[in-house]
């Protein structure tokens, strides 16, 4: 048996084939006069804030800082990359409390014609179709018989989103700003604390200038260093027992007892005079790494600081924007259009399943009866199966 064989059987019966012309153009008929499903949607986009803020940018800093001030403002910034305004109106819009209350506003558990809230939302939830593009562009679409209400239903879904996105917005604006002030609130008191931290430090040890008592420290030491130096090299020219080493000899210790004092040896208890500017060098190192620490946290405080009040500035603009949020691109409309069903495609779906079948009752009818030339083989397996399913 080949594949010609069966073309040519199924050829021989060409009656058949008017069960497939038949099938399509009942199913055309069908679709004529089913009630048509009509499609109307609803296209809008959320109005998104900016996602780069002084926050966020300085959030890594401040983890930084292991000391104390300002507690309780890493969690916030921690989170500074908060949902998108998009997803959030999408789950309003998708939300049970939306979707129960147009069930009800528009009476559809009757139409549904059930009783229960699950049921109902399962119902719903074949007719209504929510979805977002890559451009950020939110539609909301449903397909029902009766096109008018189809249209009031996505405008009254939309409209109650739009109600409810808009007041926790402002909920979280208000929120948002009353942490920042907080947040401001603590800063302040670090900065200020940092501050007057080091003017007691500054106090507490007769400094000016901690920097440049340390560097005109080392200028000194440095010149001390380099004339004693110079009476050593003096010494060994001119020898050692005449009058000009004597002198010379005299001023080099000299030299060397103040280079010794004002160098001096590292003491944790050492307190600079408040009759010179010259400093223990090796106590003025120690405390120069501590004043930096300090400084730099008083800059990145004093940073924060600012960005935070640029962050209130722009919070509170936010919450008295009267600007709509919320850009209508397409509203519900109309359809002068059915949806489905499509005839053409009914039909053509009818008539090629409706044709498969057909090809395979002919063939399996002709192996059964042997009229499909050399089939016996097939034909012996197909009355071996018949028989074992009629055991």
């Amino acid at each position: 048996m080949s594949y010609f064989d069966v073309f040519c059987y199924c050829l021989k019966k060409k009656k058949f084939f008017v069960i497939p012309f038949v099938i399509a153009l009942l199913c055309f008929f069908l679709a004529w006069i089913m009630a048509p499903i009509f499609k109307t949607e609803i296209r809008l986009k959320i109005e998104a804030s900016s996602d780069s803020s002084p926050m966020t940018a300085l959030s890594t800093a401040y983890k930084s800082l292991s000391g104390s001030g300002a507690s309780g403002l890493s969690s916030f910034l921690s989170s500074a990359k908060a949902m998108k305004p998009s997803d959030l109106y999408l789950e309003i819009l998708s939300g049970r409390e939306v979707w129960l209350s147009t069930i009800h506003k528009f009476r559809l558990d009757t139409m549904y014609k059930k009783e229960s809230d699950e049921l109902l939302l399962k119902k719903f939830d074949k007719d209504i179709k929510i979805d977002e593009d890559q451009a950020g562009v939110i539609s909301c679409a449903m397909e029902s018989k009766h096109k008018v209400m189809a249209r009031d239903i996505v405008r009254y879904m939309v409209a109650q989103s739009n109600e409810k996105y808009l007041k926790l917005q402002k909920e979280n604006l208000q929120y948002s700003l009353d942490y920042l002030k907080k947040s401001q609130r603590e800063l302040t008191d670090s900065v200020k604390n940092i501050g007057e931290e080091l003017v007691q430090f500054y106090r507490d040890n007769n400094l000016v200038d901690l920097k440049s008592q340390m560097e005109m420290t080392l200028a000194t030491l440095g010149g001390y260093e380099g004339q004693i130096n110079n009476f050593k090299l003096s010494e060994r020219m001119s020898g050692k027992d005449n009058a000009d080493a004597h002198e010379m000899r005299k001023k080099r210790q000299l030299l060397e007892q103040k280079f010794r004092e004002l160098r001096g040896s590292y003491s944790e208890n050492y307190k600079p005079s408040d009759k010179s500017m010259y400093i223990n060098s090796g106590w003025a190192v120690s405390k120069m790494l501590y004043e930096q620490q300090r400084q730099a946290d008083l800059k990145l405080y004093a940073t924060m600081l600012e960005a935070a009040s640029i962050e209130i500035m722009e919070t509170e603009a936010l919450i008295l924007k009267t600007q709509p949020v919320i850009q209508i691109i397409q509203d519900a409309y109309l359809p002068d259009w059915k949806e489905r069903p499509k005839r053409a495609k009914w039909a053509i779906a009818g008539f090629a399943v409706s044709l498969t079948l057909t090809l395979l009752f002919i063939i399996l009818r002709g192996l059964l009866s042997g009229e499909i030339p050399n089939s016996e083989p097939v034909r012996e397996k197909l009355l071996q199966i018949k028989t074992s399913l009629y055991k």
